[in-house]
Order: structure tokens, then sequence, then C-alpha cells
């Protein structure tokens, strides 16, 4: 579970760095990128599908454990 979780954790910074890299070479900076995941994050239309999501995966836990338990 561990090596799980670092193997995440490394691919996540590579991702960003690479991000961070692209961004620079196209004449924008870090805070371009960062404005950019905050209006996506505070989208309605992603609020309502994290919401969603959220919904379907307690759906998903639910019926996992009624499974599981009987």
């Amino acid at each position: 579970m561990r090596k799980n979780i670092l193997i995440l954790v490394v691919i996540v910074v590579a991702a960003y760095l690479i991000g961070v890299e692209s961004a620079k070479s196209r004449g924008k900076n870090y805070e371009d990128l960062r404005h950019q995941l905050e209006r996506l994050w505070t989208s309605p239309d992603a609020k309502k599908s994290r919401r969603r999501m959220a919904k379907q995966a307690r759906k998903s836990i639910d019926k996992a454990r009624k499974s599981l338990l009987g």
C-alpha cells in the first residue's frame, strides 16, 4: 500500500513540474496555472460533478457493505 501511494505521489509531482515548465516555455507563469486550477475547482459544473461522483461512491460503498455483511 505504501509503495502504491509513493508511486502516486511521484507521478503527481512529476506531472506538476512538467506542467509548470510547459507553462513557462509558453511565456506563462505559475500564477496563470494556479488561477486556471482555482477556476476549475470553483466552477459550478465541477462542483456539481464532484457531488454526483461522491453520491455514486457512497451508493457503491453501501451496496458493497450490504453484500459483504449480508
